[in-house]
């Protein structure tokens, strides 16, 4: 009888931990060091310093996230993510270098010396427990979270992340890998699957779709049937998220040396319709002819190759086909008329109408798409504009103009003379400052003026006092 019982016991405390708090199935793997290829070695030291620095003051803290996906599958991470125990304000206790970022979800973001950010977050707690919670989960009326800062357990947090492949944790105490979600099978499997119900997590948080096929393109991973259908079914829905945001994502994508594949994923799945209508409509109409996807592999090629390009530059590369029509805009002059640039600004608008750049980058980005219409025009007359060169923005349209040298192969001598005549402006705009005693920064822009401090009045004593 006493047998009986303690076996009925063993079995509900199993089934209890076999569940979650909503009576999903909940998974648990812990990996050895032996059984794995990540090693501590090839983890950035500042990572390893702040997860051990929360395990000296009693909180569990683990790597998470594409971290461990790619220290997995062999690859260098680009970023460093850690999970745990530690609320937002104990991490501003331990951290004097850090800051509490976002309002959805509090995160931590630890600042080092060379620029580097390790983003920290607290544990999540289940969505149904969270749903319940006071501080818990507060919806849109269509279900998008707008606020989750509910904290529970590693089980939990993982169960409420996106991608299984992203749902595995790396023990620093243990050298071990957890696995809450089966994510290693489908590392293994190379597939892209969603650890809740495709539909529910896309209503959640619409971006999940962008990342679920940025992951793929970036691995080549094949994306599972499930996700993929609801992708197709929901891709409306990503116009609902924040467009700052999904601006944010695009540029994360150009910057990745993946963009082609990416591209082509959202198109495939028609989320470019609904984030960039213009470009859209051009590419089912010229498909892999268009010259925007030449453009594209020669970014990714030369982010590959190391080089950074700013916003500014990207969404030129991203957005050029959908400003101009070209010879249409030249008046009899050959100049680009009043005219053509107000239908530049409009083409502009209806290009980025869903999401959200900033004013400073759009008169930048407007600024090299006309100066660089104007130098694909006189490379076709095979002259040299030089005096169209010695403007602020000439670096910016020098790097675009090379990356559209470089994607047609036309033309290289000219690039290589317009080249030099950039850096010899620049040299003659830096010599005359320096004449004139005028300090530069790095690169070569005067610098930004400072704004007088005012003196504060004492209260008390003195002319100036209140008190007298």
């Amino acid at each position: 009888m006493i047998a009986a019982a303690a076996n009925l016991i063993v079995a509900l405390k199993n089934k209890r931990s076999n569940t979650d708090s909503a009576g999903a199935p909940l998974y648990e793997k812990i990996i050895p060091r032996a059984e794995h290829p990540i090693s501590r070695k090839n983890i950035d030291k500042d990572a390893l310093r702040v997860m051990q620095r929360l395990n000296k003051h009693g909180h569990e803290a683990y790597l998470v996230g594409g971290a461990v996906r790619d220290l997995y599958i062999g690859k260098t991470p680009k970023d460093y993510d850690i999970a745990t125990a530690a609320t937002p304000s104990r991490l501003r206790k331990i951290f004097r270098n850090c800051r509490i970022i976002g309002r959805r979800f509090k995160i931590g973001h630890i600042y080092f010396h060379d620029g580097k950010v390790i983003e920290v977050a607290t544990f999540r707690q289940s969505a149904a427990k969270a749903e319940k919670s006071t501080k818990g989960i507060v919806r849109s009326e269509s279900g998008i979270i707008l606020r989750d800062n509910a904290y529970g357990t590693p089980q939990e947090d993982a169960r409420r992340r996106d991608l299984t492949i992203n749902g595995l944790f790396y023990d620093l105490k243990t050298f071990s890998v957890l696995d809450y979600v089966d994510g290693v099978k489908d590392l293994k499997s190379k597939i892209v699957r969603m650890i809740s119900d495709p539909d529910l997590s896309f209503a959640e948080d619409p971006v999940r779709m962008l990342r679920a096929l940025r992951h793929a393109a970036r691995t080549g991973f094949r994306i599972e049937d499930r996700t993929m259908d609801s992708i197709i079914r929901n891709h409306s829905d990503i116009l609902q998220a924040n467009s700052s945001r999904l601006l944010e994502e695009l540029l994360k994508d150009l910057r990745s040396g993946s963009a082609t594949p990416f591209f082509k994923a959202i198109l495939q799945a028609h989320l470019m319709g609904d984030l960039l209508p213009v470009l859209y409509a051009q590419l089912l109409d010229s498909g892999s002819s268009h010259p925007f996807w030449r453009r594209i592999e020669t970014l990714d090629d030369r982010v590959r190759g190391g080089s950074e390009f700013s916003s500014p530059i990207s969404l030129s590369m991203l957005l050029y086909t959908t400003l101009f029509t070209e010879e249409e805009f030249w008046d009899a002059n050959q100049r680009i008329s009043p005219l053509a640039m107000k239908q530049l600004r409009n083409n502009f608008q209806k290009s980025t109408a869903a999401i959200q750049v900033s004013r400073r980058d759009t008169e930048r980005i407007l600024q090299i798409a006309r100066n660089l219409s104007t130098f694909n025009h006189l490379l076709r007359k095979a002259r040299t504009p030089v005096k169209k060169l010695d403007k602020n923005y000439s670096r910016d349209v020098l790097d675009c103009l090379e990356l559209e040298v470089e994607s047609t192969g036309e033309r290289p001598e000219m690039l290589l003379e317009w080249s030099r005549t950039v850096q010899n402006n620049e040299r003659k705009r830096q010599a005359k400052r320096a004449q004139n005693g005028d300090p530069e920064d790095s690169t070569g822009s005067p610098p930004k003026r400072r704004r007088r401090r005012r003196r504060r009045r004492g209260r008390g004593g003195g002319q100036g006092g209140k008190n007298k």
